[in-house]
Formats: C-alpha cells, structure tokens, sequence
C-alpha cells in the first residue's frame, strides 16, 4: 500500500520524478482530482518543459507504457486547473442573483472576453467546493499523455496501460485523501475553459469500468 512521505508517495509502482518548477506553494487540502491530456506523443516533451521552467503542471504524468511518475509533490500547489467555468451555470443550478451576478461578469463592457472569463473564475475560486468546481488550490492534477486529434475533435484513445496504471493512481489518491470516485473526479474540460473533451475519455473508463 502506498504511503505519504513529506509529499511524495511512496510506492513500487510510482516513480519519483519532481519538477521545482511546477511547485507553488502550500496544498492545504485536497478535495478532488482534475485528468488531463498531454497533447503531446510521448512523456519527453512534457518533461523538457518542466525541466527548461515551464510553470504550468500537474502532480503526476502517465505515459503510453502506464508509467506512473510522480512531477510535484501533492503537499503543493500546482497550476493545472485554469479558468474556471461556474459550476452553477453549467450544471443549470444558479439561483437568480447568482445568475445575474455571472451574466453582469461576463457582459460587462469595454472589458475582453479573456478578462471577463478570468473574472469570472476568481469570483468562482471565492466560493467553497463543492459550490464550485475544483482550483489550483485544492485539488491534484493527473496528467495522460495523448495527441488532441482535430479531425476527431478528440483526444486520441488512451492505452490499456493508460487505463491501468490511473485506475491504480486514482484509487490510492481517492482512499489516501477520502474522496468520492463518482463526485470528486473529473474532466478538465468540463470544469475549465480548455478543449472540451479533454480527460472525458479517461472519466468515462474510470466511472464505468470499461474502456473510453
């Protein structure tokens, strides 16, 4: 079984493999996991980039082979998430001065949709989870590699290995921080302005048991 050792779990099957770089301070609590695509063919790229300073990371990566490494420490912010969607809107669940506080954010004028988006986002990280989707603070990010694939308008199909390997990673996680699999996991382009379909695949097989 796997155990925490000042942030980094420790597990035959989890290889050790932290980036400075893509840490940010504390993680005082951990209340869900984001999945991720790479898009990216391989782990190498992902890893020059963390390891040239790119800031922008997740906890941990899973390669084509189902290589589980570890990037960051999960005592340890790391900039996954993005902008965030609000939660209430898209899941059709806002009361009517949240809504016209959202629709005012996000129309306001002379402002660019980017800027508006942002603000969005930050009025969301103001609320408690889970009023609101996961953030950078208070949730671990798990990183697959797979190309986005445009003609599809998806991400190409994670390996069996794939699969495996984040079945096992998840399963540790949920039981280390006492999440819930059906509510406390998800797409990162379901909760964030990111391509849509990105870690649907990989929530589908891990909700279903099946393949994506």
């Amino acid at each position: 079984m796997a155990k925490l050792d000042k942030g980094k779990l420790v597990d035959p099957a989890i290889e050790v493999k932290l980036y400075a770089s893509i840490e940010h301070g504390s993680l005082d609590a951990v209340h869900a996991i984001v999945l991720h695509r790479t898009d990216s063919s391989d782990a190498t790229s992902t890893f020059s980039a963390y390891a040239g300073g790119k800031q922008t990371g997740a906890h941990f990566l899973i390669d084509k082979a189902g290589k589980i490494c570890q990037t960051a420490r999960v005592d340890q912010v790391c900039w996954h998430v993005g902008v965030l969607l609000a939660r209430c809107q898209v899941e059709h669940g806002c009361d009517p001065q949240e809504l016209k506080t959202i629709a005012s954010l996000m129309h306001a004028k002379g402002v660019g949709f980017g800027t508006r988006a942002r603000n969005l986002s930050r009025h969301e990280v103001g609320k408690a989870y889970p009023s609101r989707y996961p953030s950078n603070q208070d949730s671990l990010g798990i990183e697959v590699v797979g190309m986005f694939q445009p003609a599809q308008k998806a991400f190409e199909t994670p390996t069996p290995e794939q699969l495996k390997s984040l079945k096992y990673l998840v399963d540790i996680l949920v039981g280390q921080f006492s999440l819930n699999l059906l509510s406390d996991v998800y797409a990162h382009g379901a909760i964030a302005r990111k391509e849509v379909t990105e870690g649907a695949q990989l929530l589908q097989a891990l909700t279903t048991g099946g393949k994506p």
